[in-house]
């Protein structure tokens, strides 16, 4: 996993929350291209569970939040 996608996954799995890519951009202070080339890589992995509705919503799926609380 690369610096970003690593930064990426620590920011959601310490909340239960999605975050809207916005969120993230300024938490983790990212350029734009760099946050969605990690969202990219994570979704590909099936690491990410995104929520559409008013705005797209990004959250680590069930199993992989857990192996991050734990090993993390």
């Amino acid at each position: 996993m690369g610096s970003i996608e690593r930064q990426i996954t620590l920011e959601l799995s310490k909340t239960n929350q999605p975050m809207s890519r916005e969120d993230l951009r300024q938490v983790l202070s990212l350029s734009s291209v760099d946050l969605i080339n990690g969202l990219q890589s994570l979704s590909k992995r099936y690491l990410l569970k995104t929520t559409e509705g008013n705005k797209i919503l990004f959250n680590l799926s069930p199993v992989f939040r857990e192996y991050m609380i734990i090993y993390d």
